[in-house]
């Protein structure tokens, strides 16, 4: 007990609370972590940041890219299809920071050369089904066994909306879950239509996302209209401050949401 008592004794009084005012405290409080979140923050951002997409060797085609998600065990295979003009390995950088935590991205390189890195998918969707099949093959021979089962999901943009809306509704059993940015009832078309009254119990999901200033608002909302129709589970979200591409800056905020509601991980 005598040390304890000694050890007690020999304890710094207290500061009074007096000695600090609200501004002063208030900067102690915000130098402290500002220090912490400097000694922490270069491994806790290395942890974050995704690897940079790496080369796929598809038979036929150009090159797609492949990023994996970040933890262990099967996780769910996200498809990205650009649209006309896009760099898919520029494009896999960027989504790579709203997939990183979900599943593996794969990024689909159009069969169109554009330059300078650009694809394009020729505005054919027949032609472009080749390329997509192509390279979720060569995905799936290397990486089968580290994909979950039946949680694919399909996000196309603008042209490449256009193969995925015709790709998702013509092999549900691959895609069973769609992300499409920027829809239009017009690339579905007579055939497409019957392809989804004839499918629509094997799509478990469409979420659609296109922003109130684009042109084809009205279009997308006739693609949900079809959806609701054949009683297909769909989401639909026009944000008003949107035109037709996400800042690359907000593309976190916008897409997650979709994302996990498309993989059933929130309402």
């Amino acid at each position: 007990m005598g040390s304890q008592k000694g050890a007690i004794a020999s304890t710094p009084a207290r500061p009074r609370a007096a000695c600090y005012g609200p501004g002063l405290l208030a900067r102690h409080v915000v130098a402290a972590i500002a220090a912490v979140t400097a000694l922490a923050s270069p491994a806790e951002s290395a942890a974050r940041r995704p690897p940079e997409p790496s080369a796929l060797e598809v038979h036929g085609e150009a090159p797609s890219y492949v990023v994996p998600p970040s933890g262990k065990g099967q996780r769910p295979l996200i498809v990205w299809l650009h649209g006309r003009g896009g760099d898919p390995r520029a494009d896999c950088e960027k989504w790579s920071k709203v997939t990183v935590e979900l599943g593996w991205l794969l990024c689909v390189s159009g069969p169109e050369a554009r330059g300078g890195g650009a694809r394009g998918w020729h505005n054919n969707w027949a032609s472009s089904k080749r390329s997509v099949d192509a390279a979720v093959a060569a995905f799936l021979e290397k990486h089968r066994k580290r994909v979950k089962p039946g949680s694919n999901v399909l996000i196309g943009f603008s042209e490449g909306a256009l193969v995925a809306m015709n790709v998702g509704v013509r092999e549900p059993e691959l895609f069973p879950r769609w992300l499409i940015l920027a829809a239009n009832d017009v690339y579905w078309g007579g055939d497409g239509v019957s392809e989804l009254a004839r499918n629509k119990k094997l799509i478990k999901r469409v979420y659609l996302l296109t922003g109130e200033k684009d042109g084809v608002v009205d279009n997308t909302r006739r693609v949900f209209a079809s959806l609701e129709k054949e009683r297909v589970k769909a989401r639909i979200w026009t944000p008003d401050d949107i035109g037709h591409e996400v800042p690359e800056d907000r593309m976190r905020t916008f897409y997650r949401k979709p994302l996990l509601w498309l993989l059933g991980k929130s309402k």
